[in-house]
């Protein structure tokens, strides 16, 4: 028999049915949280998802970034379709520590090692087609293996059909556009559209480089001389226009002089005419009179004399016809 003592210090507690109950939410809590784990894919920003169903194959719609509903039986594989950019160099760019430039040979028989910087991005369309044509590869391992392979490729092909000066430095940008419009023109078929395509260095052996350094050299100096000549012939060219410029400013000068001088003249035969003109005899005697100072004119012996008259007479006529 229970004293009224041992009722009051009973403590509560679960009964057996309320400890199943709660069990039972808690399994089906975790199922549900576990489902929609599995159940979901998180699409990163810039790329879209090609979905893989065991039961159905590839479907055909790809997934849009952010989190997207998927059964448990089916796969999602991601694929860029914003630019990536990759890094094939010797050094360390792109984050990558491993050696990924490449030896490329040249039509005269050199090889030069060069690294390689590139864009790409898959276009949306052909997801599925890539999906099934690498057999469910990353977009990483299509990288790591048939761009990579195409690239190498690509390059030879164009490379050897140029001197290594021609890679090294003369022809590098023409060599550099060939070898992005082949690549392209390769992977575009597939969906991989490649943005941008550079040798981002060129490494030459150490013989070849001092060659072609001694080429360069040489053909500084023989710019240097050309700029020399082509100097010199503009100075002979200015000198010449400067020569024939003041030949023609005193030929102008001459010629002014030469007109000056015969306006003058004829400007003095002029008014030696019309003073000539204005001493008649008449004048010449009436002025003789007015200046006459009462002396008799001296006259030279001889049976043919002649009178002598005063030549300040005409000067002083001529005075006056001028003004």
């Amino acid at each position: 028999m229970t004293t009224p003592f041992e009722t009051n210090n009973r403590q509560p507690g679960f009964n057996k049915k309320q400890i199943i109950g709660l069990v039972t939410a808690i399994l089906v809590i975790a199922v549900l949280v576990i489902g929609i784990i599995t159940m979901t894919e998180k699409i990163e920003p810039g790329y879209k998802g090609v979905v893989y169903s065991l039961n159905g194959g590839i479907k055909d719609e790809v997934l849009d970034q952010g989190l997207q509903f998927v059964m448990p039986w089916e796969q999602v594989t991601q694929y860029p379709v914003s630019t990536e950019t990759v890094y094939l160099t010797k050094g360390n760019d792109g984050g990558s520590t491993a050696d990924g430039s490449f030896n490329i040979n040249t039509y005269d028989g050199k090889s030069v090692n060069v690294d390689v910087v590139y864009s790409y991005k898959m276009a949306p369309e052909k997801l599925p087609h890539i999906f099934t044509k690498f057999r469910r590869q990353t977009h990483e391992e299509i990288q790591a293996g048939y761009l990579k392979t195409q690239i190498k490729s690509v390059m030879q092909e164009v490379s050897t059909l140029y001197s290594v000066l021609g890679v090294y430095a003369e022809k590098r940008a023409e060599i550099t556009k060939e070898m992005q419009e082949l690549l392209t023109a390769r992977l575009e078929v597939d969906g991989i559209i490649i943005e941008n395509f550079s040798l981002s260095d060129v490494r030459p052996d150490e013989e070849t480089l001092v060659s072609l350094q001694k080429i360069a050299d040489a053909q500084n100096q023989q710019e240097y001389l050309k700029r020399e000549q082509k100097n010199k012939e503009q100075e002979a060219i200015n000198a010449k226009i400067e020569a024939e410029g003041k030949k023609a400013v005193a030929i102008v000068n001459a010629e002014a002089e030469a007109e000056q001088t015969r306006i003058n003249a004829d400007a003095q035969a002029k008014a030696n005419e019309l003073l000539a003109a204005s001493l008649t005899a008449e004048i010449i005697q009436d002025n003789w009179i007015k200046r006459w100072d009462g002396i008799m004119p001296k006259v030279s012996g001889g049976s043919n004399s002649i009178v002598q008259i005063p030549a300040e007479m005409f000067g002083d006529q001529k005075a006056e016809s001028g003004q």
